[in-house]
């Protein structure tokens, strides 16, 4: 009875090895383009980032804690319980060119919001320079707030649907000047 049994686990191991390992070397892309948004939470986000950059994400209810300029805002889980207990995986979001924060800064009240938008990692985010590094936003304030994650987000939406972005001019790139300055 038992030899059945190992030779099922071990067939089964097998498939699983070939299956999941035929190229370890390349990265597998394993969401079509037009997929749907992977729905996650901030705190989980900032700890599997490293598996899901690149990919369409819908991140709920996540708690703004700065709202660092007009493009850049770093969130954490919404939770009941105070900051001491809470999850500390915090994740930077960066609005694309074409977006901008229509709240106040700071917003006058703390609500959950949902994003959607890219996962990346900061290392990825900052070095495509897909959109400008916020300038606030050093390492030393990376490290105190445990930011572990980003989002290039195209919404930002509250509970209850409002959309917390507006879209801007995207600036037109001007012929570049002959005059030359002294050094």
């Amino acid at each position: 009875m038992r030899r059945p049994l190992h030779a099922f686990i071990a067939a089964l191991t097998v498939c699983l090895t070939v299956a999941g390992g035929a190229s370890p070397q390349a990265p597998e892309h394993r969401f079509a383009p037009g997929s749907p948004p992977i729905s996650v939470r901030p705190s989980a986000l900032a700890q599997i980032v490293s598996e899901l950059a690149g990919s369409p994400v819908n991140v709920q209810r996540a708690r703004i804690l700065w709202v660092i300029d007009p493009h850049a805002m770093v969130i954490e889980s919404d939770s009941a319980f105070d900051p001491t207990w809470r999850d500390r995986g915090r994740v930077l979001v960066v609005l694309e060119r074409s977006r901008s924060l229509a709240i106040p800064r700071p917003p006058v009240s703390i609500a959950p919001v949902n994003i959607v938008g890219i996962a990346r990692t900061l290392l990825g985010i900052q070095a495509a320079q897909d959109v400008p590094w916020p300038q606030a936003l050093t390492r030393r304030e990376i490290d105190r707030l445990g930011v572990r994650a980003a989002i290039l987000a195209s919404s930002i939406k509250t509970s209850d649907g409002v959309e917390l972005t507006s879209s801007t001019a995207v600036p037109s790139t001007a012929a570049p000047s002959t005059t030359t300055t002294a050094p």
